[in-house]
């Protein structure tokens, strides 16, 4: 926060001088957060304060300064651009369980109804097993080692739940499997059973995975593939290594510091035939289009803003 505030400070100083030219860029001008946003203004002009742009006045005032130009702008037929930004090509692909995974997700769900049917009415006991049961449900739909680990892992704490379950944390943030589960039973240690199991048999996700990732490296394509745990990325990658040999394939994730994670990728320069595994810790404020042009989804988030700043690591001005 330190280096923050001595930041805005540098700009406030000068912002002060008004024979100074300034122009300021960014991508997000205003983030839902009012006061930032007004701080924002404050720069370009001390004029402009909390109630400023709520009279026809203010706003009119504001658009002498501001100008807005998004990506379609530029693309625009009216144009004429049409080589700036990349084509953006999308697709999906299913895959079907086996019998063992249908039956553990079969399992997984009752198991969650039972634990929702059985809270009780005690409003906070109610939330703790709603929240807790879907968190459980993510990690069983991401792999079985997610689940393992949350069936494992018991929960106190159900703001950091809701928290970790919505999204909500920074690109910063936690990348850890949610704990999930309100109380051990018999049910419960048969779950465990199962995902251990799993976790040694052949998982259709995965399979599903290499099927996709062997024709876009024949192609010549350079893939990063974006997992929701650090548990998933770490077993992606290794899968990967033992199915595409010939392939550098390297994990990111929040266990390694920012810088760390940047040396980890500008060292995969070298290798004509790249994979990187990441996890959201690496789906905003950095550039990897010059090393990667493709973006895999092998978790889909719950928030669709996350796969819009994945994407936007590669789709972005000067990947062909």
């Amino acid at each position: 926060h330190m280096g923050r505030q001595q930041r805005f400070e540098l700009l406030k100083r000068l912002s002060e001088d008004e024979q100074r030219h300034l122009l300021l860029l960014t991508a997000t001008p205003h983030s839902g957060d009012e006061e930032a946003f007004d701080r924002l203004l404050g720069l370009v002009s001390p004029e402009f304060s909390r109630d400023s742009l709520e009279t026809d006045a203010g706003r009119r005032r504001l658009a002498r300064h501001f100008v807005q130009r998004r990506r379609i702008d530029i693309t625009g037929r009216e144009w004429g651009e049409e080589r700036s930004f990349p084509k953006h090509l999308t697709s999906e692909k299913t895959y079907n369980f086996n019998a063992e995974h249908q039956a553990f997700h079969d399992a997984v769900l009752d198991y969650c109804l039972g634990v929702v049917e059985g809270a009780g009415n005690d409003q906070h006991i109610r939330r703790l097993a709603f929240w807790s049961t879907l968190a459980l449900m993510r990690c069983v739909g991401s792999s079985p080692s997610a689940a393992l680990s949350a069936l494992r892992t018991r929960l106190s704490d159900i703001d950091v739940l809701e928290d970790q379950l919505c999204d909500e944390d920074e690109a910063e943030g936690l990348d850890v499997e949610p704990a999930s589960v309100v109380e051990d039973d018999a049910s419960l240690r048969a779950l465990v059973q199962q995902a251990e199991r799993l976790i040694k048999a052949p998982d259709p996700k995965l399979e599903a995975i290499v099927a996709v990732l062997r024709p876009l490296i024949a192609e010549g394509a350079k893939p990063i593939v974006f997992c929701r745990f650090i548990a998933i990325a770490d077993h992606v990658a290794a899968s990967l290594r033992k199915a595409l040999p010939k392939v550098r394939v390297e994990a990111v994730t929040g266990v390694q510091t920012p810088e760390d994670r940047r040396a980890r990728v500008e060292t995969m320069i070298d290798s004509e035939q790249r994979i990187l595994v990441a996890t959201d810790c690496l789906s905003e404020g950095i550039n990897l289009q010059h090393l990667f042009d493709v973006v895999v989804h092998y978790d889909l988030s719950w928030n669709p803003t996350r796969h819009q700043q994945r994407e936007g690591r590669v789709d972005r001005f000067g990947q062909p």
